[in-house]
């Protein structure tokens, strides 16, 4: 099993280049342990892949609240004139989707601080 400054290099490759992690179920334990140690809780979901395969897993930034926020920044843009009724119809789904792209981006880059300062304090210490 690797040491938990590997694995947390490991995480942080990951994410820069997937804004994702995906793992085995034999390292489960010790993500877990990363994520309450790195400050990530609340900020990355762990679930498995696919229901169909029960070893693989994936960290990834947790996004389920990003999806009411931004639908009501494009009713607060309606409501304020910045955005037509005909626009609002024509371009919801497509400004909903940028949105949630941008805020998982910036939560993403949030998770990689956070991942660099751990490392820096293992290091460190």
């Amino acid at each position: 099993m690797p040491s938990i400054l590997e694995l947390a290099e490991r995480v942080l490759k990951a994410f820069k280049h997937y804004e994702a992690f995906i793992f085995e179920a034999s390292e489960l334990a010790q993500v877990r342990e990363l994520v309450a140690k790195s400050e990530l809780t609340g900020l990355v979901v762990i679930r498995r892949v696919d229901p169909r395969y029960e070893d693989i897993y994936i960290m990834a930034p947790w996004s389920l609240d990003f999806e009411k926020d931004c639908l009501s920044k494009i009713q607060q843009l309606l409501a304020e004139g910045r955005l037509s009724p005909e626009e609002y119809k024509r371009k919801r789904l497509s400004l909903l989707e940028q949105c949630v792209n941008s805020m998982e981006k910036e939560r993403a880059r949030l998770i990689i601080g956070k991942l660099e300062n751990y490392i820096k304090s293992i290091k460190g210490a």
